[in-house]
């Protein structure tokens, strides 16, 4: 008897449903300038889910400004009808998982880690899957570190920030919407 596996367990709101499009068209970077309470974090959340069950088997990762703020929002935090975030992954595809590290390693062998950006002096990570959220409040030279390593692995960087200025989001922002290789949307 074979068990059907929603993955992801979510269904996008009609407004993030042209990020989804466009990275499933073969776009590999998005930028979504999303006020708060758009969803920034659900919807990058289970794009990475998707991928990392779904599509190709590797490490793929989920960045924050910091380690604590990764903990809080999606280790440990839970959307507003109390579902855990960590519990978008459904717990037949978990092989295990690391609170120290906040890794969870998938059945198919993919590798889901969120990492703080204040971190990224760690060599190692491999990733062919990136989101950078809040990247207005990371340090720039964190996706100058990632950049490379996507590009020889063909993989995807989505950056989700709300607008804090004028600074290396907001210049990455104008840069990706004169890109035809790029998403790029604000909300």
């Amino acid at each position: 008897m074979t068990k059907r596996i929603r993955v992801p367990d979510f269904d996008p709101r009609p407004y993030q449903l042209p990020f989804y499009k466009a990275m499933d068209s073969g776009l590999k970077r998005a930028v979504l300038v999303w006020h708060r309470r758009a969803g920034k974090e659900i919807a990058c959340w289970n794009y990475l889910i998707r991928e990392a069950t779904c599509s190709r088997v590797g490490t793929y990762v989920y960045f924050f400004p910091t380690s604590r703020l990764g903990r809080r929002i999606l280790w440990d935090g839970a959307n507003k009808d109390g579902k855990r975030f960590i519990d978008y992954i459904p717990k037949e595809l978990i092989r295990s998982a690391n609170s120290v590290e906040m890794k969870i390693e998938l059945v198919n062998g993919s590798v889901i880690q969120i990492i703080g950006t204040d971190m990224i002096v760690n060599v190692g990570i491999n990733p062919i899957g990136c989101v950078f959220s809040e990247f207005s409040l990371q340090d720039p030279k964190s996706w100058n570190f990632v950049r490379p390593i996507l590009r020889e692995n063909d993989g995807f960087a989505v950056f989700n920030f709300t607008p804090r200025g004028k600074n290396h989001a907001f210049d990455l922002y104008l840069m990706a919407k004169g890109n035809e290789d790029w998403f790029c949307e604000k909300l």
